[in-house]
């Protein structure tokens, strides 16, 4: 499944991917802390989008992002 960055407010249109809290081959719970972002007024946690393993990361810390960017890929069947 792609995760995309969520809205992160009415004028946010781009931010920087601060860090992630989870890694490659790592199991992630629905709404847990995924990935850390920072807008130039806030630092966000973003929740993942699903259960399941996190197969691939496409977006490195320091990259900028904008909302509906596909940051990673999480596998639902992986926690099976």
């Amino acid at each position: 499944m792609d995760v995309v960055l969520p809205p992160l407010g009415e004028h946010v249109e781009a931010c920087v991917l601060t860090q992630w809290l989870k890694q490659v081959g790592e199991v992630v719970a629905m709404d847990e802390p995924l990935v850390e972002v920072t807008t130039d007024k806030v630092t966000v946690e973003v929740p993942a989008e699903c259960a399941g393993v996190i197969r691939e990361l496409l977006v490195q810390p320091g990259d900028t992002v904008r909302p509906g960017q596909v940051i990673c890929r999480i596998d639902p069947a992986g926690i099976r």
